[in-house]
């Protein structure tokens, strides 16, 4: 054996203590001894012994109360007990079992079976607690998988998925979409080291993130240095044009602070739309959940039509918020596969509105 494991053998006869002892160490046991059910309890809590065998007729505790007692004991209740007794009557075995023993030897033993049923008793209880190892261990990755559907996904799509394993697609008939991008990013990414252009992305992203969070928006997605979020989806909500007004605004608001202090400057251009649209889970082997519809197509044109800096929204979201919000004046824009239409500039919000 590589490891020894360790027997303690509990007997108060001196004469099959050593018997048991000598026929152990000889096939590579480590043996503690104890001569009472008291000090074999105490010895099982300091040493943690591998499996147990216990004489019953003892003075004091006898052998089923000692097994009761390692038992209830969070530390000794997975040790294997093998009694081992001059009592042979059915009823003397049954409540050996009862009292938690897995197997029962007969006095006068047979070391040749003495021997194998250890074996048999040890391995068994290696097997077992390999398979809670096991089992614990797929627990801990069930329950990062889980904790990674619902960072990636929403909660409700997350819990839907792993309840069913499917996310019908649902349309959403009242909801805000919002299209920001960072200007200038592409001929920044051709002289910044990657690192840094990682870094950048992740710390105004993750801002992005606590604003949406915090205005009751879901953020979509990112696609390269665009953040696309919005509110009513996968949730109905009827303040969905106010949360995603007022979570643009303070976007804006924490880049202009974070440049006066940051190595590089940035600026956004953003987009807002209201109105209906698709949701649903993309893929199967990479879920991916993400919105539809011409209300998406609408705040993205919003975005690219809009000078940095600025909130563009469209007629619907302007209808939306005008007793909330001040907006300049539309102008008329030609919009791609849409033909005329006015777009607003989003400037602040009413503050006898704001909450």
């Amino acid at each position: 054996m590589t490891c020894k494991q360790t027997v303690l053998v509990v007997e108060d006869s001196p004469v099959n203590r050593k018997i048991l002892a000598e026929l152990l160490i000889r096939q590579g046991y480590r043996v503690l001894t104890a001569d009472s059910g008291e000090a074999a309890l105490t010895l099982s809590k300091e040493t943690l012994p591998d499996l147990v065998i216990l004489d019953i007729l003892m003075p004091g505790i006898d052998g089923y109360a000692t097994c009761k007692q390692l038992k209830a004991e969070q530390a000794t209740c997975d040790i294997p007990v093998i009694f081992i007794s001059s009592l042979d009557a059915t009823a003397d075995k049954v409540i050996g079992f009862e009292a938690g023993g897995v197997d029962y030897i007969t006095k006068p033993f047979q070391p040749a079976e003495v021997l194998a049923r250890i074996t048999t008793h040890l391995r068994l209880c290696h097997l077992q607690r390999r398979l809670e190892e096991q089992n614990r261990q797929l627990a801990q990755e069930k329950q990062k998988s889980e904790a990674l559907l619902r960072n990636v996904l929403p909660v409700r799509v997350a819990r839907e998925l792993l309840a069913t394993g499917t996310c019908k697609p649902q349309l959403f008939t009242e909801t805000t979409v919002c299209f920001t991008d960072i200007v200038g990013f592409t001929p920044a990414s051709s002289r910044l080291s990657p690192e840094v252009i990682i870094h950048e992305l992740n710390e105004i992203f993750t801002s992005f993130d606590r604003i949406a969070l915090k205005n009751n928006c879901e953020r979509m997605k990112t696609i390269g240095d665009a953040y696309l979020f919005v509110c009513g989806v996968p949730e109905p909500d009827p303040e969905h044009a106010h949360n995603v007004a007022q979570a643009a605004l303070e976007m804006i608001d924490f880049l202009k602070k974070r440049n006066r202090q940051a190595e590089h400057s940035w600026q956004i251009r953003v987009g807002i739309h209201s109105g209906p649209l698709v949701g649903g889970v993309v893929g199967t082997e990479k879920y991916l959940y993400d919105i539809f519809g011409d209300t998406v197509n609408i705040a993205a044109r919003m975005e690219e039509l809009g000078q940095p800096m600025q909130v563009n929204v469209s007629s619907a979201t302007r209808n939306l918020l005008k007793e909330s919000f001040s907006l300049a004046e539309g102008q008329e824009v030609e919009m791609k596969g849409k033909g005329k239409q006015v777009m607003y500039t989003l400037q602040n919000r009413l503050q006898e509105n704001h909450v």
